[in-house]
């Protein structure tokens, strides 16, 4: 991760932090009309999106998010194909949104969960964007290749040119995946702001790591008090879900990639792994986050991700 957390980001089940999904996965909006198979290449999987004549046999999706900007220009998430992509009607074509994506995109990460990394490998499997998912490549080696401009990683490889930093990549993915409202500036921004309050809780806890161990859980423990600093960024989060009107989501009323940042990062801070700090913790404090953390789970789409990654996500 960015912030030298991976020793303490031991793969841990998400199940572990959330109390029954009461939610079928029915009732939840597909970000994507399309399916996604696998294949190796280079020690990463390859995921691909279904051909055109495949996917056009699959059941049509349970809903588009449809909306009114000021100037009446209508924006939807768009299904094209087994692609999934955010049009606006009338300024550019499904089509044109489908061109312009990467030829080649690689993604940069070690064989864990973290929600960095996650939140731009689901976005990309949701909306059916092929990608290399490379999970074995050392940091050394992609420092040495010149591929670390911050010198962390998730990195992302887009036809030969690198990105970084979570809050770019993640928008990138959201833009090709149709989970990121790109044509409207303030819905962008709020996504955006999401992201960037999941990295503040993760710098916040991430100040306890190289405490000494009897140290560590006084911190977070102070961390998690009514008045607390960790306390104080998830209700920041807390905040902005009730805010957007539309229960179990963080912006607009179908997911996004902040969405799938927040799910994952709460499966890290509630697997309980991270001494001090209860896996019952955000249930009980913050039923906002926790109803989101529900939606997300029971997407199908976010069902299929898991059981394709069974190794983290299986209950234990």
């Amino acid at each position: 991760s960015s912030f030298g957390l991976e020793p303490d980001c031991r793969p841990c089940s998400p199940q572990s932090r959330s109390p029954t999904m009461a939610l079928k996965a029915a009732s939840m909006p597909l970000g994507g009309l399309s399916a996604a198979g696998t294949g190796a290449r280079g020690g990463g999987a390859l995921v691909q999106p279904l051909s055109r004549s495949l996917a056009g046999s699959l059941a049509p999706p349970q809903r588009m998010w449809q909306r009114q900007q000021q100037q009446g220009t209508r924006s939807t998430w768009a299904a094209v194909g087994s692609v999934a992509a955010f049009c606006t009607a009338g300024s550019s074509s499904a089509a044109a949104c489908k061109e312009k994506r990467p030829k080649i995109i690689t993604v940069y990460y070690g064989d864990l969960p973290f929600w960095r990394a996650e939140c731009v490998r689901m976005s990309l499997f949701i909306g059916g964007v092929a990608f290399e998912d490379k999970r074995d490549q050392k940091r050394d080696e992609l420092k040495a290749e010149g591929k670390l401009a911050f010198g962390a990683t998730p990195v992302m490889e887009v036809d030969g040119k690198m990105l970084s930093q979570t809050q770019a990549m993640a928008a990138f993915a959201g833009r090709l995946s149709g989970l990121y409202p790109g044509d409207d500036a303030w819905l962008a921004a709020k996504v955006d702001e999401a992201i960037n309050g999941c990295t503040d809780i993760t710098t916040t806890i991430g100040g306890t790591m190289r405490l000494p161990a009897d140290d560590k859980v006084k911190a977070r423990e102070a961390l998690i008090a009514p008045e607390g600093r960790l306390t104080m960024h998830l209700g920041g989060l807390e905040r902005l879900i009730s805010e957007n009107g539309h229960p179990g989501f963080v912006v607009g009323s179908s997911i996004t990639v902040a969405d799938l940042a927040i799910w994952r990062l709460v499966g890290w801070v509630s697997s309980g792994v991270i001494d001090g700090i209860p896996m019952d913790y955000v249930a009980k404090t913050f039923p906002q986050i926790e109803g989101l953390c529900e939606q997300v789970d029971a997407h199908p789409k976010v069902q299929e991700w898991k059981a394709k990654y069974d190794k983290f996500y299986g209950k234990k």
